[in-house]
């Protein structure tokens, strides 16, 4: 009598729990892969996982078959070593990260994605970009704001770059303010950090030239602000004197350096760029002088 689809796949369900059970048991009592039975075994490519994982702990050399329990369905499951290796090496998940569902449980996971109303999220992101197109009035102004303080950080961030679609006065300012008070606590990855780095992002494609002083400011004393670069180099070389000759006086290391990118892209003549250029390579500081002949390389 021949066995339904159903049968064979609890069959080969059960061979692999029992072949993972093994391996984790040899697994125990090693401390490395080598001399296991390469089935269940998979070799990890220690090299691609260290360009893609900050892991604190070292990297794995090699993938087991791995028994977990399905957070919906609560069986037993595999996730096999070649499912690992995939997901680590291809699709490039978190080296930290495991299976937590099994095929199934994902698949009605996904089916109940596609109901009505549950992909309100991107809907509400999807309605703030459509604010950016149509332009600012009174109750757009209201969306945006009540997006500002909505508790996903991708909402508040896509309302930012509203903003700068946006690029009005009223619009500049409140990327400002953003800027102000997202000042402290600049932890990588944290909401101060990001909120600065969108607001800054926003600010490149509309900072108007009447807020150049605040924009050369903020971009020389901020790594975030480098979207800034953009329209500041945008401005007539006369512009710059009064900010060398400044900059120059305070003799700041961190903020020459930034000064030197930013007049490299400064769109001038050839004798003024050899002059700023000379100017550098001539500063007692050997990292300014270096960084200066890679901002005004000779590009033959």
């Amino acid at each position: 009598m021949s066995r339904s689809g159903k049968q064979r796949r609890a069959e080969i369900k059960q061979k692999r729990l029992e072949r993972a059970r093994r391996l984790q048991d040899t697994l125990s009592r090693t401390a490395h892969g080598r001399h296991l039975p390469m089935d269940g075994i998979e070799p990890a490519d220690r090299d691609l996982l260290a360009r893609h994982n900050n892991a604190y702990g070292p990297l794995p050399t090699f993938y087991a078959d791995r028994i977990f329990v399905c957070r919906d369905c609560s069986e037993e499951q595999v996730w096999t070593a070649k499912q690992q290796k995939w997901w680590y090496e291809v699709a490039l998940g978190p080296i930290d990260s495991q299976a937590v569902r099994c095929l199934p449980c994902r698949r009605a996971l996904r089916a109940a994605d596609d109901r009505p109303g549950s992909h309100l999220l991107s809907e509400l992101c999807a309605r703030i970009r459509t604010l950016g197109k149509q332009g600012p009035d009174t109750e757009a102004w209201r969306e945006i704001e009540e997006a500002l303080v909505n508790k996903w950080w991708g909402v508040r961030t896509t309302a930012i770059a509203t903003l700068g679609e946006w690029g009005d006065a009223q619009a500049v300012a409140r990327l400002q303010r953003l800027v102000a008070d997202h000042a402290g606590g600049r932890r990588w990855g944290g909401w101060n950090y990001e909120a600065r780095r969108a607001a800054f992002k926003a600010l490149g494609g509309c900072l108007p030239a009447s807020e150049s002083d605040w924009g050369v400011a903020q971009y020389l004393a901020d790594n975030e602000a480098g979207p800034l670069l953009t329209p500041l180099a945008r401005l007539p070389s006369a512009f710059w004197a009064p900010v060398l000759a400044e900059e120059w006086a305070r003799n700041e290391a961190h903020r020459l350096e930034r000064l030197c990118w930013l007049l490299a892209a400064v769109t001038t003549d050839a004798a003024q760029r050899q002059r700023w250029r000379e100017r550098f390579l001539g500063h007692p500081n050997a990292s300014l002088r270096r960084m200066a002949g890679f901002a005004w390389a000779d590009p033959h």
